[in-house]
């Protein structure tokens, strides 16, 4: 894992390292996440991650949701 030291500038501000918006495709005015931990690590990353991780999340499962949904729907109709 590449690591970078980082200045927190006025306001706040960082600079994400020129290496990883290349590799993130990170373009001016692309939005981010930003997230606290519960050990305090600050965690950054893009909807598309995000959207790309829950995609894999339903696609790895082997049972339909759909199917699980419909399941789940008659015993509550029993």
């Amino acid at each position: 894992m590449r690591q970078f030291n980082v200045i927190v500038g006025e306001n706040g501000r960082m600079i994400i390292p020129a290496i990883f918006r290349k590799q993130l495709n990170l373009k001016a005015g692309d939005e981010l996440v930003v997230k606290l931990s519960a050990d305090n690590d600050i965690v950054i990353h893009s909807p598309k991650q995000s959207l790309r991780k829950l995609q894999e999340l339903f696609k790895s499962s082997s049972e339909s949701f759909v199917d699980e949904l419909f399941e789940m729907r008659r015993k509550e109709e029993i």
